[in-house]
C-alpha cells in the first residue's frame, strides 16, 4: 500500500504512527501540510488494534454530564507533574469533537457501562482500518519499518534530519521543516513502543519525568497470596502511602497469584507505582463489604452468628462469601485449626478479627506489574518545557509532541486514547495556525 522513495522531504515530518500520530497527520493534511509518517513497525496502529481487549476504547463520554465546563470535567481525569497541563489541550478537543471526528471519517461509536465508547463494530481493527482509509484518501506517505535512530536540528533549512533504519538494516534519511514526537511511552512494548522517543526528545534538550507503569496490577506479599487467586467481587479498594489514604476505587476486584487486578486497582496502580520509586511504604487496603458501613457488617455477623449459633465458623459464611475466602479468613483468625469451633464458641478477640478483614483487609504492595503488563505510562517528557496551548516545544522551535511520549496519563477507560487524539489535534491545529498565519 506505501511504496514511496527513500531520502525525501516534507514540510512535516510524524515519527510515530500510533493515535496521537495517525489523529495528527490527518487533521494537518486537512489544514493542506505537506504531511508524512515514519513508523518503526511493518503497519499502522499496532498498539490501537491491541487495545479494549481488542474491541478499542476509543474514549468515555461519563464526563461529559453536569454543570461544569467539558474540558476542565475531563481535564480531571489526568495526571503529571503540572496537573493543569492537560486543560487547554482538552478544551480544544475534547470528547464532543472526538465523536464527532471519527463520525466524519465513518466510524460510528457506540457507549457502553460507565461512558466507555467503542467503535461500533466492537472491533479495534475498524479504528486502524479507518485510520488508513483516511491517509490514503489524503495521499499521506506512510514509510513503515523506519526506525528512527537519530534526529538532529539545523538552524538552516531544512530544520530536521532524521536517519532512520530499515528492515534491511540499511540507513536512510528524511528532512522536514517540522516535527512530530508521537512515539509513545513504555507501555505496549509488543507494539514497538520502547521509550525511543523519550532519547530524541532528550538529545534536542528535553528533560524526563521518570516513566513508571500506569493503569496496572499491584503485587503484594502475603503468605496465603495463591490461596485466593481466582477470586472475584464487588469491592471497595484504597491505597495507603505511609499508612494514609491516598485514593480508592469501587468495582470488581480480581485476587491473583501476585496480587490484584480488576478496573479499580488498575485505577489505584499508578498512585503504587508512582509512590514505590519513592521509597514509600505502599499497602492496599480492600473492603470486602462496601455498601454495607463497619457497625452494619457487625451488626450483620452478630445475627448471622446467633442465628446459626449451631453451625461451625466455617458454614456460617456460606452464601456470602467466596469459600477460597473462607478458608483464609479462618487462617487469618488462627481457626483453620479447629474445623468444628461453633459461631456459639467464638471469642470477642477472633469476631474482631473477622470484622476489620471484612472492612480493611490490608496487603503489602512490593512493586506494579511491568510494563508490559501495563495499560499507560505515567511520567514522559517533561510538560513544562512544552507550549500548553499548543504543544510546540519552547526549546526547540518546529517540534511538537503529542500523546503519551509527554508527561500526561489519564485513568483508566478510554481517557488515554482521548489524550492522543486532543494531543494530535491540537498539535496540528496549532501548526496550520501558525504556517498559514
Amino acid at each position: 500500500m506505501y511504496d514511496y522513495q527513500d531520502s525525501v522531504h516534507h514540510t512535516l515530518i510524524i515519527i510515530g504512527a500510533g493515535a496521537s500520530g495517525l489523529m495528527a497527520a490527518v487533521t494537518a493534511r486537512d489544514l493542506g501540510i505537506d504531511t508524512a509518517i515514519l513508523e518503526g513497525n511493518d503497519r499502522i496502529g499496532k498498539k490501537i488494534s491491541m487495545t479494549g481487549d481488542g474491541r478499542c476504547n476509543i474514549t468515555n463520554d461519563s464526563t461529559t454530564t453536569g454543570t461544569d465546563d467539558a474540558g476542565v470535567a475531563l481535564a480531571r481525569k489526568y495526571y503529571g507533574n503540572q496537573p493543569e497541563f492537560p486543560r487547554s489541550v482538552l478544551q480544544q478537543f475534547g470528547i464532543r469533537q472526538t465523536i464527532d471526528f471519527f463520525h466524519v471519517l465513518g466510524l460510528p461509536l457506540t457507549s457502553l457501562k460507565e461512558g466507555f465508547m467503542y467503535p461500533m463494530s466492537m472491533q479495534a481493527a475498524s479504528v486502524v482500518d479507518i485510520f488508513e482509509l483516511a491517509l490514503e484518501e489524503r495521499s499521506i506517505p506512510v514509510y513503515l519499518n523506519r526506525k528512527v535512530l537519530d534526529v538532529t536540528v539545523s538552524a538552516d533549512h531544512p530544520r530536521f534530519k532524521m536517519i532512520c533504519r530499515t528492515e534491511t538494516e540499511e540507513q536512510v534519511v528524511y528532512t522536514s521543516d517540522y516535527l512530530f514526537l508521537c512515539t509513545g511511552g513504555l507501555t505496549g512494548q509488543n507494539a514497538g513502543t520502547d521509550g525511543s522517543g523519550y532519547t530524541l526528545a532528550q538529545k534536542m534538550g528535553h528533560s524526563l519525568v521518570k516513566p513508571v507503569p500506569a493503569i496496572v496490577q499491584l503485587k503484594v506479599k502475603y503468605p496465603y497470596q495463591k490461596s485466593l487467586s481466582g477470586i472475584k467481587l464487588q469491592g471497595r479498594a484504597y491505597i495507603l502511602v505511609n499508612g494514609k489514604i491516598v485514593r480508592s476505587e469501587t468495582g470488581e476486584i480480581h485476587f491473583t497469584d501476585y496480587g490484584f487486578s480488576g478496573p479499580p486497582v488498575l485505577q489505584l496502580g499508578r498512585k503504587a507505582a508512582v509512590h514505590l520509586a519513592k521509597g514509600d511504604s505502599v499497602t492496599v487496603q480492600i473492603d470486602l463489604m462496601p455498601n454495607r458501613t463497619e457497625e452494619e457488617v457487625i451488626e450483620f455477623l452478630e445475627t448471622n452468628w446467633a442465628t446459626f449459633a449451631h453451625r461451625t465458623v466455617a458454614e456460617s459464611f456460606t452464601g456470602f462469601l467466596h469459600k477460597k475466602l473462607t478458608s483464609v479468613l479462618l487462617k487469618e483468625a488462627k481457626i483453620d485449626q479447629e474445623p468444628d469451633l461453633l459461631c456459639q464458641e467464638l471469642s470477642w478477640k477472633t469476631k474482631k478479627i473477622f470484622y476489620k478483614l471484612l472492612k480493611c483487609w490490608e496487603f503489602k504492595v512490593t512493586e506494579t506489574q511491568s510494563f508490559e503488563l501495563a495499560q499507560a505510562t505515567a511520567g514522559g517528557i517533561a510538560t513544562k518545557e512544552l507550549d500548553a496551548n499548543t504543544l510546540e516545544s519552547r526549546l526547540v522551535p518546529g517540534l511538537y509532541l503529542a500523546g503519551e511520549v509527554m508527561d500526561v496519563d489519564g485513568d483508566f477507560g478510554g481517557y488515554n486514547l482521548q489524550w492522543a487524539w486532543s494531543s494530535g489535534y491540537t498539535a496540528a491545529m496549532a501548526l496550520g495556525k501558525h504556517i498559514f498565519r
